[in-house]
């Protein structure tokens, strides 16, 4: 009983620290991938908003230009952006270039059927989407054209969680999605709660078993004992 019991409790315990991991199992934090439907006529790509101070550390007044990638190229050729551009100097509400003015974030590059923007993050220096969205809150998009002109902002966004997809944005006319890869919390609290309880009672089910088999085969040895007198 207690190599069963120990068995249980081993399988437990990996399955419960196993959930948490499906977060960042297949899909880098660091790398957003961003897919637009509904754009206005005219965008050539959709930039990520964020709601950086302009007295935060991470905060510069322009980094570099997005480019314009061939599939599976890691760079390409940039296009007409500059600090004087209407998407450098966007701070409506706050509410700046997260490529153009965060001091880790990489090159934009636009692809084909999608934008893939990466920032740089460490182990010791972590700077991925879930920090920024923790750091700054909701996030928006700009549909920008290709002198650096906004022709329209979504609302701020709402939060999607999926093993399907990996971390990114999604915009849909005036609304934008967050991402993010994995379990949603709530889910992943539930089953860590639900595996507690039942480690938590697994001494009690097993105290009980052997109680209850201890009375069973004390009759039974009694009875054999009169048997033999």
């Amino acid at each position: 009983m207690k190599k069963l019991y120990a068995l249980l409790t081993a399988a437990l315990m990996t399955f419960t620290l196993a959930i948490p991991a499906t977060a960042v199992k297949h899909y880098d934090p660091a790398v957003g991938h961003i897919t637009a439907d509904g754009a206005p006529e005219g965008t050539v790509y959709t930039d990520i908003l964020v709601k950086l101070p302009t007295d935060d550390d991470n905060y510069t007044d322009f980094t570099q230009p997005p480019e314009v990638c061939a599939e599976g190229a890691e760079s390409g050729q940039p296009i007409d952006i500059s600090a004087e551009s209407e998407i450098a100097r966007y701070s409506e509400n706050g509410y700046v270039s997260l490529s153009l003015h965060h001091k880790k974030a990489g090159t934009l590059c636009i692809y084909p059927d999608e934008e893939v923007l990466k920032m740089s993050s460490s182990s010791s220096a972590s700077c991925d989407l879930i920090d920024l969205s923790i750091a700054y809150g909701a996030f928006k998009a700009a549909y920008v054209d290709g002198s650096g002109n906004i022709l329209g902002v979504t609302s701020p966004s709402d939060t999607e969680y999926s093993r399907d997809t990996p971390y990114g944005f999604h915009t849909d006319g005036s609304s934008l999605t967050f991402q993010r890869h994995g379990a949603h919390p709530r889910t992943i609290s539930l089953i860590v709660a639900g595996t507690t309880l039942v480690l938590i009672s697994l001494p009690l089910i097993t105290g009980y078993v052997l109680s209850k088999r201890k009375k069973r085969i004390k009759p039974a040895a009694n009875a054999s004992e009169g048997a033999k007198k």
